[in-house]
C-alpha cells in the first residue's frame, strides 16, 4: 500500500516538472549563468563571493517559488484540478517541495562551483545563507500571488523588497535585512528561513479557504 502511494505521488511530481518546473529551471540557471559573468567565480574571496550569492543567485528563489500556482489560472485547468482524487492542495505541496529542492541543489551546486574556483568561504553557511533568503524571496512572491491571484504581483512584491534592501542597511530592516551573509552570526538568515515558512503556509492555506468557499 505504501509502495503504491510513493508511486503515484513519483508520477504526479513527473508530470508536475514538466508542467511547471522545467521552463523555471531554465531560466534559474540562466541567472547563474549571468552571475557568473557579471562577478566571476575564480578566487573570489569571502565578501566577494557573498556579494555574488545575495545579489544574483538569491533570484532563483522568485523564479521556482511564485508560480507555483501558476497553471491553475486557466479556469479549465482549475477545474479540472479541483475535481481529481488527488486534491489540488496536494499538488501544490508537490510543486513546493520540487521548488524547494531545486534552490537548495541549484545553489549548493553553484557553491560547489565556486569553491572548485579557489574561492575562500565556509560553504556549509554559505550555502544554508543562500538558501534562506532565496526561500524568503520565493515565499513572498508565494504568498503575494496566493493573496491576489495576480502572477505580476506575486513578482513585483518580492523584487521591491529586494531593490529596497539594496538601499537600506540592517539597521533599518533590522532581522530582515537580505544582504548579511558575510557576517559571523547567521541570524537574519534564521529569521528569513523563519518567515519564509510562515509565508508559504499563509499561501497554502489561504488557497485551501477559497477551495472550500467555492
Amino acid at each position: 500500500m505504501f509502495a503504491a502511494v510513493c508511486l503515484k505521488y513519483l508520477e504526479i511530481a513527473k508530470v508536475q516538472i514538466k508542467l511547471t518546473l522545467r521552463m523555471n529551471l531554465l531560466l534559474s540557471l540562466m541567472i547563474l549563468a549571468f552571475t557568473v559573468a557579471i562577478c566571476g567565480v575564480n578566487n573570489l574571496d569571502s565578501a566577494a563571493s557573498s556579494f555574488a550569492l545575495e545579489r544574483f543567485a538569491v533570484l532563483i528563489g522568485i523564479v521556482l517559488l511564485t508560480p507555483i500556482f501558476l497553471p491553475e489560472q486557466d479556469k479549465s485547468i482549475a477545474e479540472t484540478a479541483e475535481s481529481k482524487y488527488t486534491s489540488i492542495i496536494s499538488l501544490y505541496f508537490i510543486r513546493f517541495i520540487l521548488a524547494a529542492a531545486s534552490i537548495l541543489i541549484l545553489i549548493s551546486g553553484f557553491v560547489a562551483v565556486m569553491i572548485l574556483s579557489s574561492c575562500e568561504f565556509d560553504a556549509i553557511k554559505f550555502i544554508f545563507g543562500t538558501f534562506a533568503t532565496a526561500f524568503f524571496l520565493g515565499a513572498l512572491g508565494f504568498a503575494a500571488y496566493a493573496i491576489t491571484d495576480n502572477i505580476v504581483a506575486g513578482y513585483l512584491l518580492p523584487l521591491g523588497y529586494y531593490v529596497f534592501n539594496m538601499f537600506s542597511s540592517s539597521k533599518q530592516l533590522k532581522n530582515f535585512y537580505l544582504f548579511t551573509l558575510n557576517r559571523d552570526v547567521l541570524t537574519e538568515k534564521y529569521y528569513l528561513l523563519a518567515a519564509g515558512v510562515l509565508l508559504i503556509a499563509v499561501g497554502i492555506i489561504y488557497k485551501r479557504i477559497l477551495i472550500k468557499i467555492r
